[in-house]
This record gives structure tokens, sequence and C-alpha cells, in this order.
């Protein structure tokens, strides 16, 4: 099957507000992904020199290089971790995915009009965006509970138990300045560069390929994968495919990149008010979810899948 015949809606020429038409031919399916893979590789090595530097020039303790934090971690490391991974994700996911646009479909210009960024979408996508996230809150919570009774071997999980540790370490928020920098951290940046990445770059080049659900399913495991956390596989990969089924029905990636924003920072928040007694619930306690729970967020999720598509097919009228 050739590439360019089976865009799926994510490869048309159109023109944007402004006029610009997006040209075919595109590079080849292959050559774009492993491009990606190659420029996040060669930029998070980057990254982590630029962060060894740093380590140097400010004398601080090298451990801090292994990401590692403790739960009661004292706010020097945290902030120091908090560096890390900034510099960590913008080079790896925002730097990478932009230089591997550029390269591909020059100028800027081009860039934004396929990731179809030109323009703010009206509030109405938005408002769906949060909404699905908000339903799916119990399926998601329930996938996690069948996710953690799978078996991992002893390796992957001592790993999830350091990961788990720095994220209990990054979410103890003193004051409302690490609430801040939490959030850009935790919300913003990820819901930036990993909507770029995945739905932007790998989503999108999947379609070219596959059916619009295949390569969302495909888009969305990939990107539960990326994080190394597999005992939260299945729920990060159900959120994938939430942001992969809004960027493919919006055609806009300002919606997925608003509802992963606020998934984020509603965890973060959350978190924020709990450490200070202004909540009695602790987000990063396990959660047991009842099955019949799961069973309606998946008749909502439906519901306002079926109730949004007149919505997609003409939002003027809507």
């Amino acid at each position: 099957m050739e590439e360019s015949g089976m865009d799926h809606r994510a490869g048309q020429d159109a023109p944007d507000p402004e006029g610009f038409v997006y040209q075919q031919p595109e590079p080849q399916v292959r050559l774009v992904l492993l491009g990606l893979l190659g420029a996040s590789l060669l930029f998070a090595i980057l990254g982590g020199l630029l962060f060894q530097l740093i380590v140097l020039m400010a004398g601080w303790d090298p451990t801090v290089l292994t990401g590692a934090l403790a739960a009661d971690a004292p706010p020097a490391e945290r902030w120091q971790t908090r560096l890390l991974l900034a510099i960590s994700h913008v080079s790896t996911f925002l730097l990478a995915g932009w230089v591997v646009l550029y390269f591909f479909y020059p100028p800027a210009k081009r860039v934004f009009s396929y990731l179809k960024a030109v323009q703010l979408p009206d509030i109405r996508p938005f408002m769906l965006g949060i909404l699905l996230m908000l339903v799916a809150i119990p399926l998601v919570l329930y996938t996690y509970n069948i996710n953690q009774a799978l078996p991992l071997p002893d390796a992957l999980r001592a790993l999830e138990d350091q990961t788990n540790e720095s994220i209990k370490g990054l979410l103890q928020m003193d004051n409302v300045l690490e609430l801040l920098a939490n959030l850009l951290l935790i919300a913003l940046l990820p819901a930036l560069g990993e909507e770029l990445v995945f739905r932007g770059i790998v989503q999108q080049q999947l379609m070219r390929r596959m059916r619009p659900w295949a390569a969302i399913l495909l888009g969305a495991a990939v990107f539960s994968f990326i994080h190394f956390q597999f005992e939260g596989f299945l729920p990060r990969m159900l959120l994938g495919v939430v942001l992969g089924w809004l960027y493919w029905r919006s055609q806009n990636i300002w919606v997925p990149v608003g509802a992963h924003f606020v998934n984020n920072a509603f965890q973060v928040v959350g978190q924020y008010l709990y450490n200070q007694d202004l909540s009695t619930i602790d987000l990063e306690q396990d959660i047991d979810m009842p099955w019949m729970a799961a069973a309606v967020s998946v008749v909502l999720i439906y519901g306002i899948v079926r109730w949004a598509e007149p919505y997609w097919a003409n939002p003027s009228k809507t």
C-alpha cells in the first residue's frame, strides 16, 4: 500500500487560515520515525552532558545525575532533580521533535501546518477533552489495579519502586513556588513535548500506513512504553488512546495538549492540597476502583464519543 494513499485526514492537502498549502510528496514514514528515534537519543545525550556540566560547575553531589530521589529528600535535591528532568524533557522531546519536523517538513510555517497548530480551536473541543479525561478516571484507575496484579520481573519491579520513590519526592511541595515548578515540569512540558512527539509525529506518520484506530492504539502503546513504568502501562496507554482520538477528530494539536495538561495538573494540584492539609485524598496512594465504576466510565466515554461525532463533522453548526 502506498504511504501517501492512506492519510485518513492526517496528511490531507488543505490550506490553513493564512493560505499556506501543505504540499506532497511526503517523506517516507520509516525515515521520519527512524529520524525521530535518532534525534531523541542524540538530544538526550546532549542534555545529559549539559546537566553534567552544570553539576560540575555548581559543585553538586554527582548522585543527582542518576535521577533517583528519596521521598523525603530536602528541597535542594528536589530542585536539582527538577532541573535535570526539565533539561531531559526539553532536549529529548521538544527539541528532538522540532528538529525532525523542521528537517523533513521545512520551513517552520509548514511544520505548524503539519502539526495542525496554526491556530487555537474554540473552547468546545478543549472542554470535550477535559470532560473525557474526567469520565475516564474510574476506568484508568481500574486498569491500574489490573496492571499491578500482573507479574513483573524482579529487576523491573525494583525499577518501578525507585521511580515511584522519585515521583513522591518530586511531589513534595512546601510552597507555591514548588507547586508552580511542578506544574511546569510535570504538566506543561509533557503536554507540549509528548503531544508533539507521540501524536504530532508518531501517530500522524502511522496514519499514513494504517487505519486511524490502529494508528491511535499503536501510538498510545509506544507513548506508554517510553515511560518505562510498566505498572502503569495499561492506564497510560488508555490515556494515550483518548489523547490520540482527540487529535484525530479535532485536527488540532492544541486540543490534546490542553487535555494532557489538565490531566497532569489535576494530579499535581491535588497532591499539593493534600500536602498542605487542604485535602484528605492522597493521590499517591493506590485506589481500589470497583468494576462497576469502570463499567459506568466505559459507557460514559462511549456516549461522549458518539455525541461528539456530529460536532466533528460540522463544528461550525454545533
